[in-house]
């Protein structure tokens, strides 16, 4: 019996050693299984649970940066210009609309959008519509790509807004619903064009109609850039996004270029050895010389614009100086204090 509560005891103790020392190695197997969901880390203002993408496994590409907007601020300028770089990868096309329109067609599909390049190339892509992208899509974007840094263009509000609405207008001739976007119409033969042009003259619109289209999700949120960066800012550190004043584009084009670069690193380039000051002077997508007159804004509609979307300017104005940002947008705020007045 002795024996019998000896050889007890040198069992139980050998099993109190095996548990001090730590977990099994089956236990240690279990925790390694790889996870498929992960939450930020500490310094961001709110939790975000991250889940895999299903087709994960398909993804082929790193993407170093992301242009995800204002639209009608500028993009199109960045985007010929960066093409311009060979040490950096874009697709051909502006506006992949991978994260918004075409999603579906897979991972692999995004991969095989980029041109095949070095290892040494940084690879991003320019989609001003992932500005307002919803939660769900931005998470899959800090999961498959959370060193990305992304590029914001900031354009006055007004000005934006109106000129979205000018190509919205335009594209409805065309045939395309309220809403969507698609080219400027630089396809299309000149007598076609000025036809078109012709049907699509602000002056046979009063102002109701422009009002009502600004106040439709599809410009309103556009408009809404602090909303928009905000909830950018909920995935990312403030240290990888970076806001652009759309004035340097024709203020100090190639020190706004080489800002994006030292952001993106690639701030070793001599951007003079790839593009010349007549090329960064470019300006594209810009209205036809002939029909300028027609697009101005007339005055009455132009302060209701103002009036509407000074909170939307005066948000963005409050976020730039949270984030530690020198420049500012007009915020029309006098205008909207005579109005006031006025009423």
């Amino acid at each position: 019996m002795s024996n019998f509560a000896e050889r007890l005891g040198k069992l139980k103790d050998a099993m109190n050693d095996k548990t001090d020392s730590g977990p099994t190695a089956n236990q240690k197997k279990r925790r390694k299984r790889p996870q498929t969901e992960t939450t930020l880390d500490a310094e961001f203002p709110k939790k975000r649970l991250l889940s895999r993408p299903h087709d994960f496994l398909d993804l082929n590409v790193k993407v170093s940066f992301l242009c995800i907007g204002a639209q009608k601020s500028g993009t199109t300028w960045l985007h010929v210009m960066l093409k311009k770089l060979p040490m950096l990868c874009l697709p051909d096309q502006k506006e992949v609309h991978f994260w918004d329109w075409n999603r579906r067609k897979g991972l692999k599909w995004y991969s095989q959008q980029f041109p095949k390049r070095s290892n040494s190339v940084l690879c991003g892509e320019i989609t001003p519509c992932y500005a307002i992208l919803d939660d769900a899509q931005i998470s899959e974007v800090r999961y498959l790509f959370p060193d990305v840094k992304i590029i914001f263009m900031a354009r006055d509000i007004v000005s934006r807004a109106w000129s979205a609405i000018i190509m919205e207008l335009r594209n409805s001739v065309r045939g395309m619903q309220a809403g969507e976007f698609g080219s400027t119409g630089d396809d299309m033969d000149k007598r076609t064009k000025e036809r078109y042009l012709h049907e699509a003259d602000p002056s046979q619109y009063d102002d109701g109609y422009f009002m009502e289209r600004l106040m439709h999700a599809t410009h309103r949120k556009r408009s809404d850039y602090a909303s928009a960066i905000r909830k950018w800012l909920e995935y990312f550190p403030r240290k990888q996004i970076l806001l652009l004043n759309y004035d340097d584009v024709s203020r100090r084009p190639r020190k706004l270029l080489e800002e994006v670069l030292t952001f993106i690193g690639a701030d070793n380039v001599d951007t003079q050895d790839f593009i010349n000051d007549e090329e960064l002077s470019t300006h594209f997508n810009a209205a036809p010389t002939e029909s300028k007159m027609k697009q101005s804004i007339r005055p009455n509609l132009q302060k209701k614009m103002e009036c509407y979307l000074s909170k939307y300017a005066k948000d963005f104005n409050d976020l730039l100086e949270e984030l530690g940002y020198s420049w500012r947008l007009n915020d029309y705020n006098k205008v909207t204090k005579t109005i006031f007045q006025q009423d």
